[in-house]
């Protein structure tokens, strides 16, 4: 029996897929579950260096389970949101850089983990939409949080009110997709772009992805604060050392997250 979230690791990336594509890996309490405890095990891992996430078949995650929301009273309702919280914290505090594959459908739920996620890449056949008004519901999953940082206050407004979907070309113009590839070239593009992120500096990359996270909530005298100490720590790493040396030996830095 295939898992609900597949997870592979070669070359320092770890490949999370959702497979549950018979419901367009809608986004169930267990597969939230199972893919919580497949972050985990790439944070923990030494060996994981960056994480590519992508769905199977024809969407990255159409959103929330429809299906099971009539089960749900207020109380359900809000323990399912709550372990889907924990996952986007878990998902946006990864101190490990994480791209998006959008292969197909990102929808509701499902477009804002992918706003979770550090970098997004889109195939041509990709689509996004903040569907949630269509079904009398809030954006949920942090889109609140997320959607407006990157495209403004104004032009989230206009996505969640009309639930209206976009193509990944607008999404590009928009700033949600960093770039947008022929669909089967996508995962080809993901893996190059994770195993480029995934030889770099390790510790001084998950230390700025933890400062550029909370860039908007903090004064200027905080993030220099935090700036200051992050550094005083990359001073003193392997990584650091085995820059400058590559440098004045002009040759290309062999990083190990040390």
């Amino acid at each position: 029996m295939e898992q609900i979230v597949g997870y592979v690791v070669e070359n320092g990336v770890a490949t999370i897929t959702f497979n549950r594509p018979q419901k367009m890996n809608a986004l169930s309490a267990e597969l939230v579950s199972a893919f919580q405890s497949a972050l985990e095990q790439a944070a923990a891992d030494p060996h994981v260096r960056s994480v590519i996430i992508t769905g199977s078949g024809k969407a990255f995650s159409a959103g929330g389970d429809l299906a099971s929301f009539s089960e749900l009273d207020a109380l359900k309702g809000k323990r399912y949101l709550q372990q889907a919280h924990r996952l986007l914290l878990t998902l946006h505090g990864l101190e490990k850089p994480v791209v998006a594959a959008v292969n197909g459908f990102a929808t509701g739920a499902g477009f804002n983990l992918a706003l979770a996620c550090d970098l997004v890449i889109a195939g041509e056949e990709a689509k996004f939409g903040q569907v949630f008004a269509k079904v009398g519901l809030i954006p949920d999953f942090g889109g609140m949080y997320f959607l407006p940082r990157v495209v403004g206050l104004a032009r989230a407004k206009e996505l969640m009110y009309s639930g209206r979907i976009i193509t990944a070309k607008e999404a590009h113009a928009y700033g949600i997709v960093l770039e947008v590839t022929a669909q089967d070239e996508l995962m080809e593009r993901a893996r190059a772009i994770a195993e480029s992120l995934a030889a770099g500096p390790g510790a001084a990359l998950g230390m700025a992805k933890a400062i550029l996270n909370r860039s908007h909530e903090l004064s200027l005298e905080q993030l220099l604060h935090e700036e200051a100490m992050a550094q005083g720590i990359a001073f003193s790493t392997k990584d650091h050392q085995e820059g400058v040396r590559a440098f004045f030996e002009k040759r290309a830095p062999q990083f190990t997250g040390e």
